[in-house]
């Protein structure tokens, strides 16, 4: 069985790296500080054999040269749209990856930054089932998505419809504990919308008990998450009352719903 565990790095910034276990291998995603990663990994007593990169952003990159010190045979595998520090293998997206006894996916998710990829995988669970894995760095959010720094709307729609048009039940690891944050500007845009309420619960216990929110699954967001259902009548409405236009596409919608959350 896959083994993934969410390791605090920059608190102060909300992030985790994700440390995989398959096979009697290790991979870290996104390693944006090295210290606490290195400290956990000793602690476990794991080596580690891979570093996976989704973009370029400081923190979530800047441990990765430290990794590399720490654990000479680790290989990285990164977006190849941007300079990656000790990028062994540049990923543009498409390139099919056997990584830890798993077969792997990549594509090219343009939006938050030009650069950004995604590594998608799939286990069998004890029942037989499949099931998915996709480790989307800052694209995606738990209720939310990140900044649209680079891009277009068209390309940063598009690619969140990627990844929301996988199995419902696939697991989404993202790289920031926003939960709650997002789950405001959702109730914002969707006030009616009980699923986001139930879910404001369920995250505020976690938080208070000290525990993660992440992951999420695509069912999950798909339910609450405004930027993937910019075709739902009341969070059209919210655009079109923040625009003052008719909005006629959904990648209309997002545009103005990215808009009113950098300014929420």
């Amino acid at each position: 069985m896959i083994k993934v565990t969410p390791l605090p790095i920059i608190e102060h910034n909300g992030n985790y790296a994700w440390i995989i276990e398959h096979a009697g291998k290790v991979t870290v995603v996104d390693p944006g500080d090295a210290q606490p990663i290195i400290n956990h990994l000793r602690e476990q007593d794991l080596d580690l054999d891979y570093i996976l990169v989704t973009h370029k952003h400081w923190d979530h990159v800047n441990g990765i040269l430290d990794m590399k010190n720490a654990f000479p045979n680790a290989v990285v595998y990164g977006t190849g749209h941007a300079d990656i520090p000790g990028l062994d293998h540049p990923i543009l997206g498409g390139e099919p990856l056997e990584l830890m006894g798993l077969s792997w996916k990549t594509w090219h998710t343009p939006g938050h930054t030009l650069d950004h990829i995604v590594f998608y995988t799939e286990t069998t669970n004890p029942e037989g089932e499949s099931q998915g894995h996709i480790f989307s760095g800052d694209n995606i959010f738990a209720c939310g998505c990140g900044r649209m720094f680079e891009g277009t709307a068209d390309q940063y729609y598009e690619s969140l419809q990627s990844i929301v048009n996988l199995p419902l039940d696939t697991i989404i690891y993202c790289t920031h504990e926003y939960t709650l944050a997002n789950i405001q500007f959702a109730l914002h845009v969707e006030p009616n919308n009980t699923y986001i309420l139930h879910r404001q619960d369920v995250c505020t216990d976690l938080r208070d008990k000290g525990k993660p929110t992440l992951p999420t699954t695509v069912v999950e967001e798909l339910k609450s998450n405004p930027f993937v259902r910019c075709d739902q009548p009341d969070v059209v409405r919210a655009a079109e009352q923040a625009s003052g236009q008719v909005l006629a596409k959904p990648q209309d919608v997002f545009a103005v719903i990215r808009d009113m959350k950098d300014r929420f």
